[in-house]
């Protein structure tokens, strides 16, 4: 299914986290020569970790900052001063809900033996399994586990169609400003004083009602808005700042 010619007609699971986190080609590209073991760190982090780049490059721990910066290429960390628009675990979860919803295809080669060719994997599969991430497993660092079957691992190689995975989660193309002035907006429209939600609701409700919606926007918005929208943890718990 994937050859060598048109391996990028699919993103693996780690690719896939890494676009839906940053909408950022030169972020997942940097990832396509890696394997899955070197890719679950930046997978995992909105910023390539020095101790990360440092163990790529054979090299020994850094003593200081300046050694780091020093001892790191240049184009090391691709991308790194864009906004985050997505945190991995969000991603993640993301991810799941659009494969058990029936709205992204996933693909694997499953752990029996029989084939080394990725299939789809039954839609009636899909709410058993579990996606993990085991460093240094010998088989399947990034697999998919069946939690009826024992937590027993039943597929590798997790991966999904590039074009279907960009149609849902859209480049950004916005501008910031435009980005964190529309989600104000609409922060100021779903939130009232006398209505007002937690941050973690109006987070969601953004994400899911405002276009190119990303999480460093959301964030300036919400340190802009006026305390008297926005609602504690509890019922009279602090205002969320």
């Amino acid at each position: 299914m994937t050859s060598a010619a048109d391996q990028k007609t699919y993103w693996g699971l780690l690719e896939t986290m890494r676009w839906i986190c940053t909408r950022d080609p030169e972020r997942v590209a940097a990832m396509w020569n890696m394997s899955e073991e070197d890719g679950i760190a930046p997978a995992l982090f909105t910023v390539w970790p020095e101790w990360y780049l440092r163990a790529l490059q054979g090299l020994p721990e850094a003593n200081s900052a300046a050694d780091a910066d020093a001892a790191a290429p240049q184009d090391s960390h691709p991308g790194i001063d864009r906004p985050f628009m997505m945190d991995p675990t969000q991603a993640q979860d993301e991810l799941i809900r659009k494969v058990q919803s029936g709205r992204l295809e996933m693909f694997a080669i499953r752990c029996d033996g029989r084939s080394d060719e990725p299939t789809r994997v039954p839609p009636v599969e899909v709410n058993d399994l579990m996606v993990r991430l085991v460093p240094g497993h010998p088989v399947a660092p990034v697999g998919l586990w069946s939690q009826s079957r024992r937590d027993t691992l039943v597929w590798r190689l997790p991966q999904f169609l590039r074009a279907k995975v960009i149609l849902l989660w859209p480049a950004h193309q916005r501008k910031p400003a435009a980005v964190g002035g529309a989600i104000l907006r609409h922060l100021e429209e779903i939130m009232t004083p006398e209505a007002p939600l937690t941050k973690l609701e109006a987070r969601q409700r953004c994400r899911d009602e405002v276009p190119g919606f990303y999480l460093a926007a959301f964030e300036k918005a919400w340190s802009d808005l006026d305390r008297s929208r926005k609602r504690g943890r509890g019922k009279h718990g602090p205002r969320r700042r």
